[in-house]
């Protein structure tokens, strides 16, 4: 019997946690949008939005003494090129040895929402660890494999077999064109199951439509919240089911529903409402 209350582990140095972002870098990336009140292509959008996430994460675990290893991180990109590690070649990364590497930075400017409802736009200083890149196909399952075995090999050490689970976030604009819908359901089940003392190895999705009128939906409580589109479906089936203990968090920031369970994916979500995402697993980090 398990005696460990699932997703209660506090994140710390001894026990860190894992992230795994699975970037899509295919053709249809370079396809332009408008986020944040900024027309870019996806591609760069996608970009920025992981550069500002790792800098948050790289931030969140600077102390006066200097940086603590809460987390390991690895960023994946999928394309015709292939899957690639876009941090480091050994897979993960920590955020100290991130934080001394010298890379170029990047102005990063976002339209943001003023509580009397006018909008301001900001603009922040970003590292670039990820450049843009839009070219060929989409092979996601070959991606998704890859998050499987890291995420699996990491589960079964000593160190993080009593940590807080994994996170696997794959933002992606388009179907994968490596695998049926089977496939990726069953290689999303098989990450689902890998675990630690405190759980299941959650598994996000952001999905990127083509349609930029679309209304974003953040963390559905039932797949009909998200348009007719297969594509966005299916992502959703993929997507773990977001822990009970977070279920507050969730009705808080969505006030149109009475309860979960929620599923841990966003649709037409990307820079905000990714952040958002990020906070699932990390707020409790010492």
């Amino acid at each position: 019997m398990n005696i460990y209350e699932p997703y209660s582990c506090p994140i710390t140095r001894a026990n860190p946690t894992a992230f795994v972002f699975l970037l899509d870098q295919s053709g249809s990336m370079s396809e332009r949008t408008i986020h944040d009140g900024v027309e870019q292509t996806k591609a760069q959008a996608l970009s920025m939005a992981t550069n500002a996430l790792l800098d948050e994460l790289i931030d969140r675990c600077r102390r006066q003494t200097g940086f603590y290893d809460y987390y390991h991180i690895a960023v994946l990109g999928y394309s015709g090129l292939g899957v690639r590690n876009l941090l480091s070649e050994r897979g993960f990364v920590t955020p100290s040895e991130l934080a001394v590497r010298t890379v170029p930075s990047q102005v990063t400017t976002r339209e943001r929402l003023l509580p009397d409802g006018s909008t301001v736009m900001t603009t922040t200083l970003n590292n670039r660890w990820v450049e843009p890149l839009a070219t060929g196909v989409t092979p996601m399952y070959e991606a998704l494999v890859r998050a499987l075995q890291m995420t699996d090999r990491l589960c079964n050490t000593e160190r993080f077999r009593s940590s807080y689970p994994p996170t696997i976030i794959n933002i992606t604009d388009g179907e994968a064109t490596d695998a049926t819908a089977e496939q990726l359901l069953g290689i999303a089940e098989r990450i689902r199951r890998t675990s630690t003392l405190y759980g299941q190895t959650l598994l996000m999705n952001i999905n990127l439509s083509k349609d930029i009128s679309s209304k974003a939906v953040v963390f559905p409580t039932t797949p009909e919240e998200l348009p007719e589109n297969r594509h966005a479906r299916l992502l959703y089936e993929m997507s773990s089911e977001l822990p009970s203990r977070y279920t507050q968090m969730v009705m808080h920031s969505r006030k149109d529903v009475a309860g979960g369970p929620f599923r841990a994916m966003g649709y037409n979500a990307l820079i905000g409402d990714a952040i958002a995402l990020m906070n699932i697993g990390t707020i409790s980090s010492w």
